[in-house]
């Protein structure tokens, strides 16, 4: 073997020396490392000094997409209950308008309809100890910070809202629940078209702006994902609907920000916070003591019936279904029932209208109550296949239903039949909104503006909320619609 012995006073170990005693000494001298844990650093690591990026990374959104809070209308309100008025019509369009010489017209009146919104209250407490505000923080005041990371959290929450909120996700129904009604639900449940499952083309919000046209409605914007928009500009590519400028640096491509339709010009408005419908949990989320307890089942039965669509999904094929269930409150959501599996729905019955009748039964003992449920379902399964596991994101959310009993095995519904899965929601699909951004149409009344309220101090720590009051209230139900069912393309 050959070794840097026999390289002794020959210079040529590498490092210059000239003996192995001295490369020995060498061996000893202080060296830098790369230990970041301050228990194990030694030697010269102990004398390095840290290098921190003064700013801090943002890996999550920004205020820059919070899109739709941003442009809706907004106005003060001056109770917890907001009154308004709507007029439904001039007159009885049934009536003529001719007369005879000298005949007294008759009697034809406006029609008049009052509404309510109930103000709804969002927030979240951000606390900062004593002891860590007396330290020097590597970016910035720690408690400016946190009151910032606060803001951002609840616009996200309050953005969602805007347009998946439904107040009757409480126990019992009704509109008491503590969400208000997001755009999915303010708009008039005859206003929309359905994709199928296909991505958005021209043709389609061309059809979505003449169907707000014959309500009155002069379509101004369009909110939807990202994915979607992306979809349409691809389908442009192959027919050349939109001539391209010549390449400058080298730079190809083309964003679309508005189509021309008979209604007036549409502005695209890409925004983060329309998701993809989301997929079944794994496990609870949200604040162990305050997760309602899991349910013990779901059941759904398969019957003939006049509105049922799910040949959308499976068309003339044999095709199962899974499902799975959670209980769901305003602090979270429960881990997943066991997974229930359809009888084969065969393409005849689907295209007959067949429609599965939703059972969720309650846990055998119900520490913490449920007040709805959110079901999920998978997509048309191969009748041979068996279920996927709710690991591998199969499962889909296609509901959200009110709990109609807390009792330990009770059933939700109490009446059989009155929860029935029609397939109106596809699994794995997104949707749109398109209408008319006037505060004659659309308004978010506030009760109170986004504010830092601080409580009272009963330990070393500084500890505040940051609160809004406020409810979207859409006036005219009709001059907003929706695009439902959209899928990816290729998918």
């Amino acid at each position: 073997m050959i070794g840097l012995r026999h390289y002794d006073g020959l210079g040529l170990n590498g490092f210059g020396t000239a003996s192995m005693e001295e490369m020995q000494q060498l061996n000893k001298a202080l060296s830098a490392g790369y230990e970041a844990n301050p228990a194990l650093q030694v030697g010269g690591s102990a004398l390095r000094v840290e290098s921190l990026e003064e700013s801090l990374k943002i890996l999550t959104h920004t205020d820059r997409h919070i899109r739709f809070w941003r442009d809706i209308p907004k106005s003060p309100a001056f109770s917890t209950v907001e009154e308004f008025n709507q007029q439904l019509s001039y007159g009885d369009d049934g009536f003529g308008p001719w007369l005879k010489e000298g005949e007294l017209p008759l009697a034809n009146d406006s029609s008049y309809r009052r509404q309510t919104a109930l103000v709804k209250y969002m927030g979240t407490t951000r606390e900062v100890t004593h002891q860590v505000s007396l330290i020097h923080p590597a970016h910035g005041d720690l408690i400016m910070k946190e009151n910032e990371s606060g803001i951002l959290w609840l616009l996200r929450q309050i953005e969602i809202a805007l347009f998946r909120g439904d107040a009757s996700l409480t126990f019992g129904g009704g509109e008491q629940g503590e969400q208000w009604n997001g755009l999915t639900n303010l708009i008039d449940p005859e206003s929309f078209i359905d994709l199928e499952g296909a991505p958005p083309q021209e043709q389609d919000f061309e059809e979505i702006s003449n169907l707000l046209a014959i309500n009155f409605a002069f379509p101004t914007d369009c909110y939807t994902g990202y994915t979607p928009l992306s979809d349409l500009v691809k389908t442009m590519y192959p027919r050349h609907r939109i001539n391209l400028p010549p390449p400058q640096d080298g730079q190809i491509g083309q964003a679309i920000n508005s189509i021309v339709t008979q209604a007036g010009i549409l502005r695209f408005n890409a925004a983060r916070f329309i998701e993809r419908a989301p997929v079944a949990p794994t496990a609870p989320r949200g604040p162990a003591t305050h997760v309602p307890t899991a349910p013990s089942a779901i059941a759904v039965t398969f019957g003939a019936s006049t509105v049922g669509e799910f040949d959308k999904s499976q068309g003339a094929l044999d095709a199962k279904y899974a499902y799975v269930v959670t209980a769901a409150n305003r602090f979270g959501e429960s881990a997943p029932s066991p997974i229930f599996t359809s009888a084969t729905l065969t393409g005849a019955n689907a295209q007959a209208g067949y429609i599965g009748a939703i059972k969720v039964t309650n846990a055998a003992t119900v520490t913490t109550p449920p007040d709805y449920f959110r079901i999920y379902r998978t997509v048309a399964l191969d009748p041979a296949a068996s279920a996927p596991s709710v690991a591998s994101g199969a499962y889909s959310l296609i509901a959200q239903i009110p709990a109609e009993t807390q009792a330990n095995l009770g059933d939700t519904p109490v009446t059989p039949g009155t929860v029935n899965d029609i397939n109106r929601v596809m699994p794995f699909t997104e949707e749109l909104y398109v209408g008319e951004l006037d505060e004659q149409v659309i308004s978010f009344r506030q009760l109170a503006p986004l504010m830092k309220m601080d409580l009272a101090v009963l330990s070393p720590a500084y500890r505040w909320m940051i609160l809004l009051y406020g409810v979207p209230i859409l006036f005219a139900p009709k001059k907003w619609a929706k695009i439902v069912n959209i899928g990816r393309l290729g998918a």
